[in-house]
């Protein structure tokens, strides 16, 4: 079964949003027909190579679902279907898929317990995003995992009801460290910010700025205002307006995810990139729906 012909359903995710095929046409980028792993660690990183000392790609959560491209022993290289990139993990990360999830984690970071207590012992932290299998009943508030241990049910949504705002999740996210190639509430970088909110939202959408910029929304038009849900956008950077004036982001500049003007950012930008003639440091606000 093929993308195309809805591998995802199950997992209450709609098609990759991506109106140019770039899947089909950017580096590291491939369109998956089989779910052969998930991953079991809290997050673990996608990395360029199968070293702990390769670049980071982007960060996988757990429960995400997974293609085995190639198996080296202690290393994978899989396909993430999130997003359709490609990249090596850690073997010890993952293990055969085990079913269709009932549930996904709606907050930053949430404990799994070892009991239905909240005294119990915390066995690990799952971020947000994480697609998990819960069985009934409910106990003192919490759902039992199929594979052990117990989250708190108001943690949770069901797969495929997400319609969460967007720029509220974001706003969640306030504080957390900047991580190159983060997904999660234990590191997050600026496209990855986006990508999640927007999960939250129901959408699945493209995982760096450059695709973003190229897939979601409408430029907006000469005399139109940004507002809040707007996505700006600048050479290798991204972030949501909170207002018409400031922008949500996760950033290198404060190594956090922080509010700040949007024309600070546009300054910070154009100091980075020095004397590049025609090479604009603001690439334009894109509004995502009217």
């Amino acid at each position: 079964m093929s993308e195309r012909r809805h591998l995802l359903t199950p997992f209450g995710l709609p098609p990759l949003h991506d109106p140019e095929n770039l899947s089909d046409s950017r580096p590291g980028l491939m369109v998956g027909d089989h779910i052969h792993l998930t991953c079991v660690a809290s997050f673990t990183p996608l990395l360029a190579e199968p070293a702990y000392e390769a670049r980071a790609l982007s960060t996988i959560l757990f429960g995400e679902p997974l293609q085995l491209l190639e198996d080296r022993g202690a290393w994978c290289r899989v396909l993430s279907h999130i997003d359709h990139y490609t990249g090596w993990v850690v073997s010890d990360a993952v293990a055969p898929y085990g079913g269709v999830p009932t549930h996904r984690v709606a907050v930053p970071l949430s404990h799994r317990y070892s009991e239905p207590d909240l005294k119990s012992a915390p066995a690990a932290l799952l971020p947000m995003g994480s697609f998990v299998r819960m069985v009934a009943p409910a106990e003192n508030g919490f759902l039992p995992m199929e594979e052990g241990g117990w989250l708190y049910a108001k943690h949770l949504v069901a797969v495929g009801s997400e319609k969460a705002d967007p720029v509220d999740q974001a706003e969640a996210f306030i504080g957390a460290p900047y991580l190159w190639g983060g997904r999660s509430a234990f590191g997050i970088d600026c496209s990855g910010l986006v990508q999640l909110a927007l999960a939250r939202a129901g959408y699945r959408v493209h995982r760096d700025s450059g695709p973003q910029l190229a897939t979601l929304g409408r430029p907006l038009e000469a005399g139109e205002s940004p507002a809040r849900g707007d996505l700006a956008f600048f050479p290798g950077h991204v972030g949501w307006m909170i207002d018409a004036v400031h922008l949500l982001h996760a950033n290198a500049t404060h190594m956090a995810v922080t509010i700040d003007p949007v024309e600070d950012v546009t300054g910070w930008v154009a100091a980075q990139m020095g004397d590049r003639p025609g090479k604009p440091a603001f690439l334009g606000f894109r509004r995502l729906a009217d």
